[in-house]
């Protein structure tokens, strides 16, 4: 019979080669592809995509950044026309921001490069291992609030 001190510390275990082998998938993503973009404009770009036009204060909250951050991150993507500016219907006073035409074509390029990175590294796992990674997917999908997209 299996003790709440041994499953909590298998859970413990458990989280932190989650949390080692997920930073590391993460870094090795970022890395695929050809884009000169920061994380943080990448991020910030999926955030806008992800929730539609955004006030920068919405933004920075969404990344956990300040909004001095958040400002000159949007910034830069307005300067290479991946995001544009409008002016808030509820708020004249305030400014959305929603991702350009081009912005759309370069996350997309961006998602699809690192999809293809990350279906490679499936390729190489046994038919087994692709299997148990399919049927993980609904747990970790629900760690992150989301169903099956």
């Amino acid at each position: 019979m299996k003790t709440a001190a041994f499953e909590s510390e298998k859970t413990l275990e458990t989280a932190a080669r989650l949390r080692l082998v997920m930073v590391r998938l993460a870094r090795a993503l970022r890395h695929q592809g050809s884009t000169a973009l920061s994380p943080s404009q990448v991020s910030a770009l999926a955030s806008v995509d992800e929730f539609g036009p955004l006030r920068i204060s919405a933004l920075a909250a969404l990344e956990s950044v300040g909004a001095p951050v958040a400002t000159r991150v949007v910034a830069s993507l307005e300067e290479l026309d991946l995001l544009t500016r409008t002016d808030d219907p509820d708020d004249k006073r305030a400014s959305l921001v929603e991702l350009s035409e081009h912005g759309h074509e370069v996350l997309s390029a961006i998602w699809s490069e690192r999809t293809i990175g990350l279906s490679s590294r499936v390729e190489r796992l046994t038919s087994a291992e692709r299997s148990r990674l399919e049927l993980a997917l609904p747990a970790l999908e629900k760690q992150i609030g989301r169903a099956h997209v």
